[in-house]
C-alpha cells in the first residue's frame, strides 16, 4: 500500500510504503537473486494451535527460544511486548524468525510483532534542534525492549546504493540509505534499504551518538530481513527516538578522506560527525 505524503522541510514528497519494495531493475546476477529472495517465501511453519511455545513451535527452534517477552506496566496496567535478547546484536547467534502466513497460530501469537505494524502514538514534528529538521516522538512511555516501527523503503543492490550515495553527495542531498551487514557461515550478508522516494514513518527518525534505539533484523516470511527499531532504554513521552546510523572505524584512512557532515545529536558522547557510509 502507497500514499503521498510530505511534511513542511522543504522539498520531500514521499510515497508512504507500509513494507519494504524492491529497488529499480538492472540486469544484473545481483538483481536477480535480489528479487528472487523478496518474492520468496520461507519454507518453515509451526502447527502450533494457539500460543507458540519454544520447545514445540518451529519458528522458535530457529530464533533459538523465545523472541519476545509479555511485559505488564504497573502504571497503565498495559501489556505489551518486548524483545528478549539482551544486547541481540553482539551477543546473538540467532536470527529472530516470527511467525508467518503459513503458521497455524492465532493472529494474536506473542511471536508476532514487527509484521503487525508500527505502535500507534508515534508522531513527526521538528526536532528540537532546528538545524536538523523533522524528528519521529511518541505521546506515551515507550518502554525499554519495545518495537517501535520498521525501517522501510526500496531494497537495493550494492550497485544501486553506492551510486545513490554518489549522487547525494554530489548534490549535497540528505542520505537515507541503511546498510545492515550480517555475518553468517564466514559470509557477510549486505542489506541496503533507501526510504528517500518510498519509505514509512522510520525515515525521520534522526542519528544521536548516544541513541536510545538499535536497529534489529527480523524475518517474517522473506529472507530479506525487516530493519526493526527497539528502544534500548525506557523513552518518556515527547522524546525524540534516535538511534546510531552507524559506526565508523577510527584507524580506517578511508573515512577520513572523506567529506563528513557534522553531527547535531548534542549528547556528552557526540564523536563530531556522522558516520560515513560504511559499505
Amino acid at each position: 500500500m502507497t500514499d503521498r505524503y510530505s511534511h513542511d522541510d522543504g522539498d520531500i514528497d514521499v510515497l508512504y510504503i507500509s513494507e519494504n519494495i524492491p529497488g529499480p531493475s538492472e540486469q544484473t546476477l545481483e538483481y536477480e537473486e535480489l528479487i528472487q529472495n523478496f518474492n520468496s517465501q520461507l519454507t518453515h511453519s509451526c502447527k502450533c494451535n494457539d500460543k507458540c511455545l519454544s520447545d514445540s513451535c518451529e519458528c522458535l527452534r530457529m530464533s533459538g527460544g523465545r523472541n519476545y517477552t509479555l511485559l505488564v506496566q504497573q502504571k497503565t496496567n498495559s501489556e505489551v511486548f518486548i524483545i528478549n535478547k539482551n544486547d541481540y546484536l553482539n551477543l546473538s547467534s540467532y536470527p529472530i524468525v516470527e511467525c508467518n502466513e503459513l503458521c497455524q497460530c492465532a493472529n494474536s501469537c506473542g511471536n508476532r510483532l514487527v509484521q503487525n505494524g508500527p505502535i500507534s502514538t508515534l508522531y513527526v514534528k521538528s526536532s528540537q534542534n532546528k538545524l536538523i529538521g523533522l524528528g519521529l516522538f511518541s505521546n506515551t512511555l515507550i518502554p525499554k525492549g519495545s518495537f517501535v516501527c520498521e525501517y522501510a523503503g526500496e531494497v537495493l543492490t550494492k550497485n544501486q546504493a553506492l551510486f545513490r550515495h554518489y549522487c547525494n553527495e554530489k548534490h549535497n542531498k540528505m542520505n537515507y540509505i541503511f546498510c545492515l551487514n550480517e555475518h553468517v557461515a564466514g559470509k557477510t550478508v549486505q542489506t541496503y534499504i533507501d526510504p528517500s522516494s518510498f519509505g514509512n514513518i522510520g525515515r525521520y527518525i534522526n542519528h544521536s551518538c548516544d541513541p536510545n534505539c538499535e536497529i534489529v533484523p527480523v524475518r517474517v516470511s522473506s529472507p530479506i530481513p525487516k530493519l526493526a527499531v527497539f528502544s534500548l532504554i525506557d523513552i518518556e513521552p515527547d522524546t525524540e527516538i534516535t538511534y546510531a546510523y552507524g559506526s565508523d572505524d577510527i584507524n580506517n584512512p578511508v573515512s577520513d578522506q572523506k567529506p563528513r557532515k557534522p553531527c547535531l545529536c548534542n549528547t556528552t558522547k557526540c564523536k563530531g560527525f556522522l558516520p560515513y557510509f560504511p559499505c
